[in-house]
């Protein structure tokens, strides 16, 4: 039985360095920021993101992206939901990615109106009015981290969302056999006006906030960063596969 009802196809784009120019991406304009957080990594929580400890994790690093993204948003609340840890391995093929949390991923979730909402429902408590929550601005961030920069192996690549044209944007229903709703993400079809970008040599001590989803996108603000690894030409042989951390977060805004 298909996964899917439509078909990849690769397709070769230009990917720019965005090293000189990090300072100028903003999330509500490309969708997509770099930031510096030279104090979110220590030996501590390295460890415990090396050896996949979860619980260790959740007390360690989620405060302190918690605090990263009310920083860079403004926002009065972080619900942080999810982590994925990745590390590349290279007897894999790179599409060996059964649950996505083996191989860097070279496509991306990224959530529509009804997925983003559907996860809001299942993040917040019983005693709080959604209806209330609605009127305010609600977005879906994810903070990316490599673990072992500066990063030579297959970098992250984002789309810069001022290229975007909305109508190479699909929405797709995710099903569990037949019967079982499990939301909805968008797929990105390629065209030649698209731009993208990837940060040179990114440090730990950075971090890639990518916008998954935002309430106000038909206020003129970017809603949507597509992203994805990538095989990088250069890239010596001997490289030390890439090793990263993803952050979930649904940000809650005052007004």
């Amino acid at each position: 039985m298909e996964s899917v009802n439509f078909r990849w196809v690769d397709t070769n784009v230009s990917i720019s360095n965005a090293r000189s120019l990090r300072d100028e991406f903003t999330l509500d304009h490309h969708g997509f920021a770099y930031v510096d957080d030279s104090e979110g990594l220590d030996d501590e929580l390295f460890q415990a993101l090396r050896r996949g400890d979860s619980e260790q994790v959740k007390a360690l690093y989620y405060p302190r992206v918690e605090a990263l993204v009310k920083k860079n948003t403004g926002a009065a609340r972080v619900i942080i939901f999810d982590h994925t840890l990745r590390k590349r391995d290279p007897a894999r093929d790179k599409r060996d990615n059964a649950d996505g949390r083996e191989q860097p991923a070279t496509t991306s979730a990224i959530r529509s109106e009804r997925g983003a909402l559907r996860r809001l429902r299942q993040n917040i408590g019983p005693e709080e009015d959604y209806d209330e929550i609605l009127t305010k601005r609600i977005q879906m961030i994810n903070v990316w981290r490599p673990l072992n920069g500066p990063v030579v192996d297959w970098p992250l690549a984002q789309m810069d969302f001022t290229t975007l044209d909305t109508r190479n944007v699909h929405p797709c229903d995710l099903w569990r056999g037949e019967y079982e709703d499990r939301g909805q993400t968008v797929t990105i079809e390629h065209s030649p006006n698209q731009k993208w970008w990837y940060l040179g040599g990114h440090r730990s001590d950075e971090v890639t906030l990518l916008k998954i989803w935002d309430s106000w996108g038909d206020r003129g603000v970017a809603n949507v960063c597509a992203h994805a690894a990538f095989k990088h030409p250069d890239t010596p042989a001997d490289a030390t596969p890439r090793e990263s951390v993803e952050v979930r977060c649904l940000v809650l805004h005052g007004a």
